[in-house]
């Protein structure tokens, strides 16, 4: 095959072979940040229903010596990924990527870590490959959306699965012939439908998309070709996933900056932006869709502030982007994964007690009289604006006459508004404390942040393992 630099799938095999592992302090702090996000939330996640009976079928079609979490026996790398990746994604508290509009790392870190298992490739390796990797998904994910998830595709499973093929070739150190098939036949793996949200596939798309990234790039490795039009012809990715409209929305957002997606799959300056250090990740604050947190920070801000109780509120409206509120479909969830994506729910629930966390999505919490009570209160205003041109607007209005409101362009844990370093480890140990002892917990801490470090990656894995 001979690497063409105009064709996007070329272009992005080109770089993530050949860019040198010279990544600045807030490139690998924020990958960093990544890994212990994501095994925050794969911990506990590993212990959901899905899960498990994702890890039945994985032991019973690929053993192997790789690891899954908090399970002994082993796995093969794509079946480790599978389950690692569901366990990722089950609570729905992983991370966010906006040019992608997809849960990146639930793909990514799930994908490395099996590769880096099987073939014992030290920690500072995972941290080049993930950086790699993110760029490809968020290049990807900037030539398809907003309409590609916006239609209705779920980006985790499709964008996801593309750009974590070309973070697994990079930690597989493939030729970039190698990493250009890999690439093109994760396109043939990736699928995914957001009317899956709200049940057990959801989760099983992170899961599915990691599997997938691996397989491709193994695949790569072991001589299987693919296509070399994937990405951009008339039969490729960026008109099937989109639309046949797909020129008439590229010159809609051609004077538009929505995360730099403009439909179109750039074959130029590809490391520039790094989409690490310019948009960084959305590190959940509260285990529920993305969709929701601009309005739930809204509602906390204000009730904070002017110390607001839930019997004293006549009702609450909120202005949002059509896209965020179209993910919450369910007005009156019957079930906690439906809780999840419930605007209504989780502004109740926000109101009630001043915080989301894991326990309200419970059964018990769910039928909670004093939730259900205020759930009639939230009304919603579908805006039809890109979230990058419309801030959402929470409008809290009070029996006694009085009115509050205010306006949210960035969740907390975004870029714009981080997470300590304290409010990450805090989010760690929340989320792991009831599976794993104290010394289990502070033995991953050492890992995690020994990443940088020159270290095997098998002690990292062996320790997930362990219950």
């Amino acid at each position: 095959m001979t690497l063409d630099s105009n064709n996007p799938l070329h272009a992005f095999a080109l770089w993530a072979t050949n860019t040198p592992p010279q990544w600045s302090n807030i490139a690998r702090t924020r990958a960093q940040t990544a890994f212990i996000d994501t095994l925050a939330c794969m911990i506990p996640g590993a212990k959901e229903g899905v899960t498990k009976k994702v890890f039945a079928l994985a032991h019973k079609w690929g053993a192997g010596s790789c690891h899954a979490v908090g399970h002994s026996q082993g796995l093969s790398a794509p079946m480790a990924a599978l389950v690692n990746g569901t366990a990722a994604h089950a609570l729905d508290f992983d991370d966010n990527f906006d040019p992608a509009k997809a849960h990146a790392s639930a793909v990514l870190v799930p994908a490395l870590l099996a590769i880096a298992d099987e073939r014992r490739v030290k920690g500072s390796a995972l941290l080049d490959a993930y950086i790699v990797g993110l760029q490809i998904i968020g290049l990807v994910g900037q030539g398809v959306n907003p309409f590609h998830r916006n239609r209705g595709w779920h980006a985790t499973a499709t964008v996801g699965t593309v750009g974590s093929a070309a973070g697994c070739a990079r930690l597989l150190k493939l030729s970039a012939e190698q990493t250009a098939h890999a690439i093109s036949l994760a396109t043939s793996m990736a699928g995914g439908f957001m009317s899956q949200f709200g049940t057990m596939a959801k989760p099983l798309h992170a899961g599915m998309a990691a599997a997938g990234a691996v397989k491709a790039a193994q695949f790569a490795e072991a001589g299987i070709t693919a296509g070399t039009d994937t990405l951009h012809s008339d039969k490729g990715m960026g008109t099937l996933m989109v639309g046949p409209d797909v020129a008439e929305l590229r010159a809609f957002m051609a004077d538009k900056d929505e995360h730099g997606q403009k439909v179109v799959f750039r074959t130029d300056n590809i490391g520039t932006p790094l989409h690490i250090e310019k948009y960084g990740l959305k590190v959940k604050r509260f285990p529920n869709c993305a969709s929701v947190h601009r309005a739930l920070d809204g509602l906390l801000m204000l009730k904070e502030k002017h110390t607001i109780q839930g019997n004293d509120v006549a009702r609450i409206l909120v202005r949002a982007p059509a896209s965020h509120l179209r993910n919450l479909m369910y007005e009156r969830p019957t079930n906690p994964m439906e809780a999840k994506f419930s605007l209504e729910y989780n502004l109740a629930v926000g109101l009630l007690q001043g915080n989301v966390g894991l326990s309200d999505f419970g059964e018990a919490a769910l039928v909670r009289s004093e939730v259900s009570a205020l759930l009639p209160l939230i009304e919603k205003e579908y805006v039809e604006k890109l979230e990058t041109d419309f801030s959402t607007e929470v409008h809290i209005f009070m029996k006694s006459g009085k009115k509050y409101v205010t306006r949210i362009d960035m969740p907390v844990g975004s870029s714009a508004n981080p997470m300590s370093s304290s409010q990450l480890w805090d989010k760690f140990y929340s989320c792991t404390k009831s599976h794993i002892s104290d010394n289990v917990s502070r033995k991953i801490k050492k890992a995690l942040e020994g990443l940088t470090d020159a270290q095997s990656e098998q002690d990292l894995t062996t320790l997930l393992s362990t219950k």
